[in-house]
């Protein structure tokens, strides 16, 4: 069934196929037109749209092998003269030169955006400054005791001198358990008992840095 006609003798997909060609000026075929037209025309209906446009004389036909394409009359698509084409020319630098300002606006807006959406909410920027407040207030305490030649609290102290003496009575005992083992080795061993400890890799307080003469201060 023939494309319906519209009142001035031309239907619609004719004229949106007509309009299209002399718009773009350049070759098409059939199954073009349809993929250019977005699905208003499928490619049959083109090609039957394109074949009666040219049997009228509307636009140029020529076969291309198997395949036909088809275009504009050239003598019915106005061509610019050269002070249009200049002023064409001159408008389109101008958009070009508008396009570079917006794409440069463009980026420093992201960098901006960028950066608001990194920074810390008003929430967390409070909870921060409670938080360097009280690191703040507890330094200044500390930096006070340091001041005034009182390094650690008395609470401190004491627990550090029990856990001193606890860990010299255990030093010393563990000491005198190592002596009578050393002591009954050395009786049965034909050679100086410190050969035998380098021997074994055993590693005397005074190799180790130790001072024993804590133990009898105590």
């Amino acid at each position: 069934m023939p494309p319906k006609k519209a009142k001035g003798g031309d239907s619609s997909e004719e004229q949106a196929v007509l309009a299209y060609l002399q718009k773009a000026n350049r070759p098409y075929s059939a199954n073009d037109i349809s993929s250019q037209l977005h699905g208003q025309v499928s490619p049959a209906q083109a090609k039957k749209v394109l074949n009666s446009l040219a049997d009228e004389e509307k636009i140029q036909r020529k076969d291309n092998g198997k395949q036909q394409i088809f275009f504009a009359i050239q003598a019915s698509i106005d061509v610019p003269n050269i002070e249009e084409a200049e002023e064409e020319e001159d408008l389109i630098k101008e958009r070009g030169e508008q396009v570079d300002k917006l794409k440069e606006e463009n980026r420093a807006l992201a960098s901006r955006l960028q950066a608001l959406t990194s920074a810390l909410t008003d929430d967390q920027i409070r909870e921060r400054i409670a938080k360097l407040a009280h690191e703040i207030k507890t330094n200044e305490e500390r930096l006070t005791q340091l001041r005034s030649g009182e390094v650690i609290s008395p609470e401190e102290r004491k627990k550090i001198e029990t856990e001193h003496a606890a860990m010299l009575k255990l030093w010393s005992s563990r000491k005198r358990i190592f002596k009578n083992i050393s002591d009954t080795v050395a009786e049965g061993y034909p050679g100086k008992i410190k050969d035998l400890f380098e021997e074994l890799g055993v590693e005397a307080d005074e190799s180790a840095g130790a001072d024993p003469a804590i133990l009898s201060s105590k």
